[in-house]
């Protein structure tokens, strides 16, 4: 058996406010709709972020209280939405994780402007000493080279995220 993931702080929009948090933006040639359908597919996940697997714990419809859980190699982080505006924003917390945190949350919104969309990503971890700093800034990298591979993944799949 793998490790046993280990409950975090439950926090939500008053630890996302705090500082030292980090965010990337990404403009996309597409209508919000289609990024949103990526965001609900969770094999693209695994596409554009070095993530293994996406399970939704939570039937649908998906929205504040929605559960999943995420692998990253043999890392496992088990989520829990604490805002969800259909079509626009999702926000979760991670409930329990096999990661070296205390609390982390990430907040994904999507934005309609002119000629397509933005998506706009804050996050932030918090663990002992320097490590929350070290995890913010690899969740950072991660979405900052991952939303172009994203870009060409619904440009050269339209059809699966319309």
């Amino acid at each position: 058996m793998g490790k046993t993931p280990k409950p975090h702080k439950a926090v939500g929009e008053d630890f996302l406010a705090e500082a030292k948090q980090s965010s990337v933006v990404h403009r996309f040639p597409f209508p919000p709709a289609m990024v949103w359908k990526a965001l609900l597919d969770p094999v693209a996940w695994t596409e554009w972020l070095p993530i293994t697997k996406v399970t939704w714990t939570s039937p649908e419809p998906f929205g504040a209280g929605t559960t999943r859980t995420v692998e990253v190699g043999n890392e496992i982080i088990e989520e829990t939405f604490f805002a969800w505006e259909d079509g626009r924003r999702m926000a979760f917390r991670f409930e329990a994780s096999t990661l070296p945190v205390t609390a982390a949350v990430e907040d994904y919104r999507v934005v309609g402007v002119d000629g397509g969309c933005e998506m706009h990503w804050t996050g932030k971890a918090a663990a002992p000493l320097l490590l929350g700093g070290i995890i913010t800034g690899q969740l950072e990298k991660g979405l900052r080279e991952g939303m172009p591979k994203l870009e060409k993944l619904i440009a050269a799949n339209p059809e699966r995220f319309r």
